[in-house]
């Protein structure tokens, strides 16, 4: 899990300040030693009332990365969860899975990682 603020994201150009990256996450299959190319994954916000906002769904790339799973403007200090549904995942590859899926819960400020 990253997030990303401007000045980490810049490369030494300006025209290459990225400002639609902020919470990424990078899945690896640590059984086969490789990227977990196909999970799927949805962002969650914590909101005032202890409830969950679910914010965005993607599936990770051939590299096991979602890179974008909220924009730079849409990013606020906060507690975010990131459900990980791991089951089919596991279904596909003919393996047992222990869990169904994983959440994790983590409160993130910009710039860290």
């Amino acid at each position: 899990l990253r997030v990303e603020t401007k000045e980490s994201l810049k490369s030494g150009n300006m025209a290459d300040i990225n400002d639609t990256r902020t919470i990424s996450c990078h899945i690896l299959d640590t059984s086969l030693g490789k990227a977990a190319h196909g999970v799927h994954i949805t962002l969650y916000r914590q909101l005032a009332d202890d409830q969950w906002q679910e914010l965005n769904k993607a599936i990770t790339n051939e590299d096991g990365r979602v890179n974008q799973l909220l924009s730079f403007a849409d990013f606020q200090t906060s507690v975010y969860k990131l459900k990980f549904d791991i089951l089919p995942y596991f279904e596909e590859k003919k393996t047992p899975s222990f869990y169904p899926f994983i959440e994790v819960v983590v409160k993130c400020e910009r710039g860290q990682h």
